[in-house]
This record gives C-alpha cells, structure tokens and sequence, in this order.
C-alpha cells in the first residue's frame, strides 16, 4: 500500500479493534487471498475450521503500514476429542493444541501457514472461542521457536530413543516421551542439557544429559506423584549403555528455575532431533 494516509487510516482500525496474535476468524474469511494451487498443495483443497492471526501483535500494530504490509496465518483444525499431551505447551514444534475445554481442541501444524495483506484485518470478523491467556503464551512461543529451536545431534538421538523387539529394552529418550505423554497436562515446560553439542562417532564416547520439567503453579500439589512417576520410568532403563552418561531429571516448580539454568538448558521438544525425528502422526479426531 503505497498511499500513506490510506495505510494510516488502515492502522488507525486495527489499533482501533484491538487486533491481536493468535485472534480467530472462520476458514473462509481468507479464501480469497489463497492460489488454488496453494490450498490444494498445502491445505488438501479444503479450507480449515479457522486461521490464527500468527504475527506478533507488535507487527500487527506496527505504525507505518509498509513496515509491515502483510501478515502470517496459522490453519486451524477443530476435533472433538481430548488434546493430545504430547502436543501440549509447545512440546511439538510441528503441531500444537490449544485445548478448548474437556474433550474439544485446536490443532495447528506450522507448516499450514499463508500471508495475507495487512489491510485486510479490519473486513474480517473474529471469533472468540475462549481460549485461556496460557494457550495464548503457548502459541507465541511455538510460533517463535519454530524459528530457534535448537535441534540435538543425531548419535544422541540414537542412544536416546533406540527401541528393539524386547519391549523392556528401550532408551532414555522413551521414557522420558512416554512421561510427557502421561503428564503433558500438567507441565508448563521441559528441558534438556546435554554435553557435547556435537556428533559423537565413535559409540561408547559418552553424552552427558540431564532434564528439567516444570510443572505448572496449579498442579503444584502433584509435584510429588510427577516425579514419582519420572522415576519409575527411568528406572526401568538404568544403568544405560556407555554412550551415555545421565546427569538426573527432576520435576520442579517454575520459580526454581534461574536465568542460569536456562543457560545450561534448552526447551526439550519430542521432535527436536536433525534427520531422525518421527512423523506427527497420531489418532484423528472428529473434525468439523
């Protein structure tokens, strides 16, 4: 948009209706700003249940418009069913839901993403689904760290997640999936720590991992039982093969986690690996 008081009277209504991140309009609101191309190569053909405004607000409001002409949508598939823990609190940089109440959800996958112009948002009308202002901070963060995650070398995966025929005979990395799996809901956050940050060659040059999980100031109360359950896990698979050297894993409250720690450690997500990670796939639900 090149007429700057056109574009001022367009961030003038934005500022106006309080636009904001992870704000809902219906899946056919966008369709004119889709290539059909582009909705049968990345969409299926089908519009999605709703987008989800993706640019930070600060974007959205950005005072000169052509500092920020377009802006970025997430699809949205609605299912009725439970969310899925694994895919809680940004656990999955691909996939997040964003639970709207016991047994109804959002899922979003970050590559279902378009663009449209900025001066498009204030012809669209929002939907207000109730979403809590902690599935908000989640989306935020899930939308940057799709960006700067950081993912952990390929021989680490290895020693971490190897399974065989022998169902008792899995890595650490199991089990630890397997209690975000089971206690997903109630964790605001994992984190990982593991030394070197290269690849390892030579199979019994060891890794040095710890983990960290806070949980969430509401299930405080089940601190206790969460790292009861973390320990049963990992104890079915110590000690561990001499690739690996592990450094312990507690459950905590979110206040004993220092600026220090978040040096030494990096958000742990289920599929932050290079080349080894698995696919997303998952029981669907009921989509409308």
């Amino acid at each position: 948009m090149s007429d700057c008081s056109s574009g001022d009277a367009v961030v003038e209504l934005i500022s106006s209706q309080g636009w904001l991140q992870v704000d809902l309009v219906p899946g056919n609101a966008l369709a004119a700003f889709i290539p059909e191309a582009v909705l049968e190569a990345q969409f299926g053909g089908a519009l999605p249940a709703y987008w989800a405004l993706a640019s930070h607000s600060c974007t959205v409001h950005a005072r000169n418009y052509d500092d920020a002409p377009t802006v970025e949508w997430v699809a949205c598939k609605l299912v009725k069913k439970k969310a899925y823990n694994k895919c809680l609190n940004a656990l999955n940089p691909r996939k997040l839901h964003l639970p709207l109440g016991e047994k109804q959800h959002l899922e979003l996958k970050i590559q279902r993403r378009i663009w449209t112009p900025r001066s498009a948002l204030p012809e669209l009308n929002r939907i207000d689904l109730g979403l809590d202002e902690s599935s908000k901070e989640t989306f935020a963060y899930w939308m940057g760290h799709s960006y700067t995650r950081i993912a952990m070398p390929d021989k680490l995966v290895e020693r971490l997640r190897f399974s065989d025929d022998t169902p008792a005979v899995v890595g650490l990395g199991v089990q630890v999936d397997q209690f975000i799996q089971e206690k997903g809901d109630w964790l605001h956050s994992a984190w990982v720590s593991f030394e070197p940050k290269d690849e390892l060659l030579v199979p019994t040059e060891p890794y040095t991992v710890s983990f960290r999980f806070l949980i969430k100031n509401q299930h405080k109360r089940s601190l206790h039982e969460a790292q009861q359950c973390l320990e049963a896990l990992l104890q079915a698979v110590l000690p561990l093969s001499a690739g690996l050297t592990f450094d312990g894993a507690e459950v905590g409250p979110l206040q004993d986690f220092t600026m220090l720690d978040a040096e030494a450690y990096t958000r742990y997500n289920i599929h932050d690996w290079l080349s080894l990670g698995d696919n997303d796939a998952d029981d669907e639900g009921e989509e409308e």
